[in-house]
């Protein structure tokens, strides 16, 4: 029992060691390591959601063995989650100009690079530097 309940225990400490937790709407999120939320305005059904998954799937830094392709929204909080490839050089305005070029408007961005602090992108900086990280 004593080593089924450690067992348990460093699983549970492994896990939220490598990620962070923000409040988006009514939502903890849970960011790991190396995935990126963006908080969405104007997600109001699947059908927006699947097009919106559709449009980011396609970037190149996106981790399609994760989520669906790569990508999870929530409707109901307005945020989408992407998971970014081990090494990949992140273009933060392709991902921002695939969620206006579906119609959506970006209130924040969020990112967890290294699973230890959560590091967030203001509007004035996303275009600095080609959208690069």
């Amino acid at each position: 029992m004593l080593k089924q309940n450690i067992f348990v225990l460093s699983i549970f400490l492994l896990s939220t060691i490598n990620s962070q937790t923000i409040e988006i709407e009514k939502a903890n999120v849970n960011i790991k390591r190396n995935e990126i939320v963006f908080k969405v305005k104007g997600l109001v059904c699947s059908f927006c959601a699947q097009g919106l998954q559709k449009s980011l799937s396609k970037l190149k830094f996106i981790d399609k063995k994760k989520y669906q392709k790569g990508v999870y929204v929530d409707i109901e909080n307005q945020y989408t989650l992407v998971a970014v490839k081990d090494g990949s050089k992140i273009k933060i305005d392709d991902a921002v100009s695939a969620i206006i070029d579906a119609g959506y408007a970006v209130d924040a961005i969020y990112h967890n690079p290294y699973g230890d602090k959560i590091e967030t992108f203001s509007k004035p900086r996303l275009y600095q530097n080609g959208g690069e990280k």
